[in-house]
């Protein structure tokens, strides 16, 4: 319990520190933290060959999606040719785990591009749509939970505490977006957070699913108590670009 506090506590601090920075700083903890997800996906994956061209290919490809809106389209392609080609010119072969890595290695650039784009406002009704789904779904599911939700994947998460958590985050998100000024107040929107609660418990499926093919049990251990950075990230990763395009730019 104590190691799960501390690391609790630093992730609450870290996202204070993200809400307040200013623009560049902001941009550049977003970064960070992309990083650290990217080193857990390389170590999932046995690729320890590849570390230092895949940070140098993430930190180019993400400062890029930050800056120019108009090479947002380009960075998935960009991303699959770039990692193509320096298997083939270091390595001489391709690995069987390409495309898999290939489709993460997007999936969290688009994500950790997305957040980097975010306005305050928004990255904060993120926060609300992530966190509470999340402790909704645990609490509803702990007490709650009879029906397995997909015992292959994620044995402990169950239909009530999907729904629970769906209830919750639309609840607490609706709320905090009206109070910030950034929701209206209509029929669209709680659809639109609801279909975005969904998603973010999809991606903590996602995630455990890879976890899951690569045999380990959580992403790593740099958080106390929590496992990995990607382990607290999953959703957030999954909602971030749906929040970009629904208009949560800068």
């Amino acid at each position: 319990m104590r190691k799960r506090l501390i690391g609790a506590s630093i992730v609450l601090i870290y996202a204070l520190l993200m809400v307040i920075s200013p623009q560049n700083i902001y941009i550049a903890l977003v970064y960070l933290l992309g990083t650290a997800v990217l080193n857990e996906v390389l170590q999932m994956f046995k690729l320890n060959t590849i570390p230092v061209a895949s940070v140098i290919l993430f930190s180019l490809l993400y400062y890029a999606g930050v800056s120019f809106s108009s090479l947002y389209l380009l960075i998935p392609t960009a991303a699959a040719v770039f990692l193509f080609a320096y298997f083939l010119i270091s390595e001489g072969k391709v690995p069987e785990v390409f495309w898999t890595f290939t489709g993460v290695f997007i999936y969290i650039i688009m994500g950790f591009i997305s957040i980097g784009k975010l306005s305050k406002p928004y990255f904060l009704l993120l926060l609300s749509i992530v966190w509470s789904t999340d402790t909704f779904a645990y609490l509803v599911g702990k007490y709650f939970g009879r029906k397995k939700l997909l015992p292959q994947i994620s044995p402990k998460k169950t239909v009530e505490g999907a729904i629970g958590g769906s209830i919750g985050g639309v609840l607490i998100s609706y709320i905090l977006g009206q109070k910030i000024g950034i929701l209206e107040g209509n029929i669209a929107e709680i659809v639109t957070l609801l279909t975005l609660t969904v998603i973010a418990q999809l991606g903590d499926l996602m995630e455990s699913f890879l976890k899951r093919r690569a045999g380990v049990k959580d992403s790593g251990n740099l958080i106390p108590g929590h496992g990995g950075v990607f382990d607290r990230l999953d959703s957030t990763i999954a909602v971030a670009p749906f929040l970009a395009v629904f208009g949560g730019l800068q």
